[in-house]
C-alpha cells in the first residue's frame, strides 16, 4: 500500500517513540471513538457503576442529589461530548457549597472520560472556588446549637470532636488512634497531623459526648446531610475546627495552653482566632455540650 508523507512521519513518530499498536489504538479510541450518551443516561449509568462497586448508600445518596441539581441546570437531553468545563464550572459557582458538588462532579466526569462517553475530559481539578471569604469565619452559637439538635445519635461523638473539642478532619476519622484516660482526650502520634501525640483536656460534661464516638464511614456526606437538616446556609470554610478553636483560647486565656489543645503554634492562635468571639459567647458554646 503507497503511503502519503503525512503517513510516513507518523509512522516514523510511532518508531521514533516505541508506540504499540495498543496505545496508538487507545489514543485514537478516546479521542474519536466516542459513544453517544445524553447526561442523563449517563447519570443512571453511573449510579448503577457506584452500585455495583460497593460504594455506601450514604456516598451514592449524595451523588444522585447533586447530579439531580444539575440535571435540572442543565439539558439532561444535551450529549455528554457537548459538556465543557467551562459550561459545568459556570453552573457549578451558582451553587451553595459549590465547593463539595465540584468534587462530585468532578468524580462524575472522569468516569464519563474513563468509559470514552466523552472524549476531551471536563476538568474541574485546577479550579478554586472559594465557599467564603479570605477571613477565617466561625459558626455562631444559634448555628452550633441546631448542628447539635440536627445531628443522628450515631453521629454525635464525631460532631463532638470536631466541633467542641478541635479536632482536625483527618485526626477525628482515626477513632483507632483515640483514646480517653483521667479525664483527658488522647490524639494519637498517627492520627496528629504534627505526629506527636497530644492530650487535651475534657470538660466534666464531655465523658458522655466520648462514649458515642464510633468509627464511621462516609463522614463527609453525613455531616453534608446534617448542615442541611439544620438549615446553615453560610458555612466558613473548615467552620467546625476555626469555631473551636476561638473558643478554647478563651478558655484557656493562654495562647501556649490554647496552642497544645489544638496542635498548633501559639504564634498562628493569636494571629488567627483572637478576639473572633467573645468570653460571653464562650461561655454559651460551652453549655451546649452538656
Amino acid at each position: 500500500m503507497k503511503t502519503s508523507l503525512q503517513d510516513d512521519a507518523v509512522i516514523q513518530s510511532i518508531w521514533d517513540n516505541d508506540l504499540s499498536l495498543l496505545e496508538v489504538w487507545k489514543a485514537y479510541k478516546s479521542s474519536y471513538l466516542v459513544e453517544s450518551l445524553t447526561f442523563k443516561e449517563a447519570t443512571t449509568r453511573y449510579l448503577n457503576d457506584l452500585r455495583d462497586l460497593g460504594r455506601s448508600e450514604i456516598y451514592i445518596k449524595s451523588m444522585r442529589w447533586v447530579l439531580d441539581e444539575f440535571l435540572g441546570r442543565m439539558d439532561p437531553d444535551s450529549m455528554l461530548p457537548h459538556h465543557t468545563t467551562f459550561r459545568v464550572l459556570s453552573e457549578v459557582r451558582k451553587t451553595k457549597n459549590s465547593h463539595f458538588k465540584k468534587t462530585r462532579l468532578g468524580s462524575f466526569y472522569q468516569w464519563a472520560h474513563k468509559h470514552n462517553y466523552m472524549g476531551k475530559p471536563v476538568d474541574l481539578t485546577g479550579d478554586k472556588i472559594k465557599t467564603s471569604g479570605t477571613q477565617i469565619g466561625t459558626l455562631e452559637n444559634d448555628e452550633v446549637e441546631a448542628l447539635i439538635h440536627a445531628c443522628p445519635e450515631e453521629l454525635q461523638g464525631h460532631l463532638w470532636l470536631r466541633l467542641c473539642m478541635g479536632l482536625r478532619v483527618s485526626e477525628a476519622s482515626q477513632v483507632e488512634e483515640l483514646s480517653q484516660r483521667d479525664g483527658y482526650l488522647i490524639v494519637g502520634a498517627n492520627a496528629a497531623k504534627t505526629r506527636t501525640r497530644r492530650v487535651i483536656k475534657m470538660l466534666p460534661r464531655h465523658k458522655r459526648w466520648w462514649s458515642r464516638v464510633r468509627p464511621l464511614k462516609s463522614l463527609r456526606e453525613r455531616f453534608e446531610k446534617v448542615r442541611t437538616d439544620a438549615g446553615i446556609e453560610k458555612w466558613p470554610n473548615n467552620a467546625m475546627r476555626h469555631t473551636a478553636a476561638s473558643h478554647w483560647l478563651n478558655y484557656y486565656q493562654d495562647e501556649s495552653k490554647a496552642a497544645l489543645h489544638l496542635g498548633n503554634s501559639p504564634t498562628m492562635l493569636h494571629r488567627h482566632y483572637k478576639a473572633l468571639v467573645t468570653e460571653k459567647e464562650s461561655e454559651k458554646f460551652f453549655k451546649l455540650w452538656k
